[in-house]
């Protein structure tokens, strides 16, 4: 790819999503490219920059979505959502016991691993929420993960990712060589396409924001709009999960940070009632979730 393709297609990406890459990202942002060329049956990249020098919509919105990054995995950072499980849902359990009301939103959910994690974790503490009105919000820039998240459908490999051999028998089915999730799970989330440079159509307050490894491939200028619209989004003392090592340098102008280990902050307007550090990870904690390596999904079904 030329060095003029390559510039073209940062600008784009910048203009259209936020995203800022550099020369570092050159390899990864060409393979993509190159796959999204042979799919769509371009002679070259050359003629993929002069369509899109056109400015068809429909196009650069195929090529931002096809752009986007998807790792993921569930229980990413198990012990993130131990502490989240077993600490923050104790605490939200008195501080929302009027209302019986619990709204959480993963942000970037990608192919809906980490929104299905989040129930998981509800779930498994559901003698504290059993007349409760839990909803979770799963958003994306991509069509397609939102698709594949709204199926909850996933293969072997995807599946051994961060579960082990009884949280996958309790909490999915296998047919036709996939994993689904069981629509107890599924029922609880809502999953839908967002642009996180646009404003938010969501009217509810998430007392809980999940926004992992998200926020580190947005321009500094954009990283900042888009840390005041979540805290719109939430309540004053509303909980936000960045990435464990991810530092934004604006955050502090809207969230106190409260585990540096975990990526957890609190909404200003009031002090953090939480430390999560309280949530220590025993040694037979890490192993109730954790997958075996030597335990594989397809002898499960045996």
């Amino acid at each position: 790819m030329r060095r003029a393709d390559f510039e073209f297609l940062l600008d784009l990406l910048k203009e259209n999503a936020g995203w800022e890459f550099d020369e570092s990202q050159y390899f990864i942002i060409d393979k993509k490219i190159s796959n999204f060329i042979r799919e769509k049956s371009y002679d070259s990249v050359e003629d993929l920059i002069l369509d899109l020098k056109t400015g068809k919509r429909s196009l650069i919105s195929q090529v931002v979505e096809a752009m986007a990054f998807s790792d993921t995995s569930f229980f990413r950072d198990f012990d993130v959502f131990y502490r989240f499980q077993h600490v923050l849902l104790p605490v939200l359990k008195e501080k929302c016991r009027a209302a019986k009301r619990l709204n959480i939103w993963s942000l970037g959910c990608s192919t809906g691993q980490e929104a299905y994690s989040i129930a998981i974790a509800v779930a498994r503490a559901d003698k504290m929420f059993a007349d409760w009105e839990v909803n979770i919000s799963g958003s994306d820039l991509s069509s397609l993960a939102i698709s594949k998240a709204q199926r909850g459908s996933y293969n072997n490999f995807e599946i051994q990712t961060g579960l082990n051999a009884r949280t996958i028998l309790e909490y999915f089915s296998f047919h036709d060589e996939q994993w689904t999730i069981c629509e107890d799970i599924r029922k609880m989330i809502e999953f839908r396409r967002y642009n996180m440079l646009e404003e938010a159509i969501i009217k509810s307050k998430f007392e809980v924001v999940f926004c992992r490894n998200v926020l580190r491939y947005f321009a500094p200028e954009y990283q900042e709009e888009i840390l005041r619209r979540i805290s719109k989004k939430q309540p004053q003392g509303g909980y936000l999960y960045l990435g464990k090592n991810e530092h934004i340098p604006s955050i502090e102008k809207y969230y106190y940070r409260m585990d540096p280990n975990s990526g957890a902050y609190i909404a200003r307007g009031i002090h953090a009632d939480l430390n999560v550090n309280t949530g220590r990870l025993t040694g037979d904690a890490a192993q109730e979730t954790a997958m075996p390596r030597f335990v594989r999904p397809s002898s499960l079904v045996k």
